[in-house]
């Protein structure tokens, strides 16, 4: 992997920050920022699938709800008219 030269500007209590948590745990700016940035695009992608993933259950229990509606309905209309009869 071939290493490129990024130039950001960053706010200045951005900066601090970094500074303040790269002495914290003894490691150079530039290591700190590569893995904040890692760390980041990882969660992102993680909230991605599962987006993905939670889309995808609620077709799948919609499409099971409705399966099941139709599959009942003759029947629940049959205990409706059955309970209400004598309520003419």
């Amino acid at each position: 992997m071939r290493n490129e030269k990024l130039i950001l500007n960053l706010p200045p209590e951005l900066v601090e920050a970094i500074e303040k948590k790269a002495k914290r745990e003894k490691k150079k700016k530039e290591d700190l920022i590569k893995e904040l940035l890692a760390f980041y695009l990882s969660i992102e992608d993680r909230k991605t699938r599962i987006k993905r993933e939670i889309a995808k259950s609620y077709k799948t229990s919609s499409e099971t709800s409705l399966f099941f509606s139709r599959e009942f309905f003759e029947l629940e209309q049959e205990l409706y008219r059955e309970l209400f009869k004598n309520f003419k």
